[in-house]
C-alpha cells in the first residue's frame, strides 16, 4: 500500500469520523428542550453533507476504500436522518429517532472509523 493510499484512509476515516460528531449533535439536541430544533436540523444537515462528501470519496475510491461496514453507515444515517426529520415535520416523538440513532452509533462504534 502506497503512502498515498494510507494519507486517503486517513482523510477517508477523518471524514466519517466529523460526520458521524455532526450526528451525535444532531440527536443531542433534539432531546434538549432549551434548544430550538432548528438546531438539531441544522447539525443533521451538516452530519449528512460529511456523510455524502464521503460516500462520494469511498465510492470513487473503491478499490482502497472498501469496507462493508461504510456502506452500511452510509445506509443506517440515512434511515436516522429520514426518521429525525419526518418526525419533526409531523411533530411526533422522536423515540424512532433515538432507536435509529443507536443503531447508527454501535454500527459505527464496531467499525474501523470509531473514535
Amino acid at each position: 500500500m502506497s503512502n498515498n493510499d494510507l494519507s486517503l484512509i486517513e482523510k477517508f476515516k477523518s471524514l466519517m469520523q466529523q460526520a458521524m460528531l455532526y450526528a451525535q449533535y444532531s440527536h443531542d439536541y433534539i432531546f434538549d428542550d432549551s434548544v430550538e430544533d432548528s438546531v438539531a436540523i441544522a447539525y443533521l444537515n451538516i452530519a449528512a453533507s460529511k456523510f455524502a462528501a464521503a460516500e462520494s470519496l469511498y465510492y470513487s475510491c473503491f478499490n482502497i476504500l472498501e469496507r462493508d461496514e461504510a456502506e452500511s453507515i452510509f445506509h443506517i444515517f440515512d434511515v436516522y436522518m429520514a426518521e429525525m426529520l419526518t418526525n419533526h415535520k409531523t411533530e411526533h416523538s422522536h423515540q424512532w429517532t433515538d432507536i435509529e440513532y443507536n443503531r447508527l452509533k454501535d454500527t459505527f462504534d464496531s467499525s474501523a472509523f470509531a473514535f
